[in-house]
C-alpha cells in the first residue's frame, strides 16, 4: 500500500495492471522483507531466516500440490456456502481483476513471478514467520499462534473494498480455513518451506483458472 501510494503521488497510473505487476508488486514485496530485516534487528534476530524458521529445501516442494488441491476444495466449499446462504457470487477482487487484464501479455510472466513466488514468501514470512515467532516467544500455546496468524491473514485482505460484501465474507472464511491449513503445517513441521510451497501451489492454481477460464476459484 505504501508503495502505491508512493507511485500515486509520483502521478504513475497505479491503476495499470502491468505497471502493478511489473513495478508496485516487486517494490512492495521488497519493501516487506526490508521491514522485516529491520523488525529482526531491533528485536535482537541476528539471523532473520533462523529467527522466522525459513528453511527451504527441495522435498518441501511436494507441498506445491497439496496447495493445490486445498484451492479447489476450498472453491467447491466456497461455493456451497454462497449457495445455502442464497449469496450472489463475489464481485472480482481488484486483483483478480488486474490478472485478467495482462491475459495475452508478457505480464503474465510478472504476475506469476509476484503471485506465486514472491507472494507467497513474504505473506509466510509475516504470518507463519513473525506472527508465530512472536506468539510462541510470549510462551502461548501452538494452536494459539495457528488461529491468529490465520485471522490476520484474512483479515489483511480486507484493504480490498470488494470484499465488504456477503460474497465477500464467504472469501474471508475461505482465506482464514486456508490459513488454519498453513499453520498447522507450519506447527507440526516447523519450517516456512512446507508452507511457502502450498501457499505457492494455491496461488498458482487461482492463476491458471483465472488466465484459461472465466472466473478464479477462490481469492488471492
Amino acid at each position: 500500500m505504501v508503495a502505491g501510494l508512493l507511485a500515486g503521488a509520483l502521478g504513475a497510473d497505479t491503476a495499470d495492471p502491468h505497471f502493478y505487476f511489473w513495478v508496485l508488486i516487486p517494490l512492495q514485496n521488497l519493501g516487506h522483507i526490508g521491514a522485516l530485516a529491520l523488525l529482526g534487528r531491533v528485536r535482537g534476530f541476528p539471523d532473520l531466516a533462523e529467527a522466522l524458521s525459513f528453511e527451504v529445501e527441495p522435498r518441501h516442494a511436494r507441498w506445491v500440490l497439496a496447495g493445490a488441491a486445498m484451492s479447489i476444495v476450498l472453491a467447491w466449499l466456497a461455493a456451497g456456502l454462497r449457495f445455502l446462504l442464497g449469496v450472489e457470487d463475489a464481485t472480482p477482487q481488484a486483483i483478480v481483476e488486474a490478472v485478467a487484464e495482462t491475459r495475452g501479455t508478457s505480464t503474465m510472466a510478472a504476475v506469476v513471478v509476484g503471485v506465486a513466488v514472491l507472494g507467497p514468501v513474504v505473506e509466510e514470512m509475516i504470518h507463519r514467520g513473525l506472527v508465530f515467532r512472536m506468539l510462541l516467544g510470549n510462551n502461548r500455546k501452538p494452536i494459539t499462534a495457528v488461529i491468529v496468524s490465520s485471522v490476520l491473514f484474512s483479515a489483511i485482505h480486507l484493504v480490498d473494498p470488494s470484499l465488504y460484501s456477503a460474497a465477500g465474507a464467504v472469501t474471508l472464511l475461505v482465506l482464514f480455513a486456508f490459513g488454519l491449513f498453513l499453520g498447522t503445517l507450519r506447527a507440526r513441521t516447523g519450517t516456512l518451506g512446507p508452507t511457502i510451497f502450498a501457499h505457492s501451489g494455491f496461488n498458482l492454481t487461482t492463476l491458471v483458472v483465472l488466465f484459461f477460464f472465466p472466473t478464479p476459484p477462490t481469492g488471492l
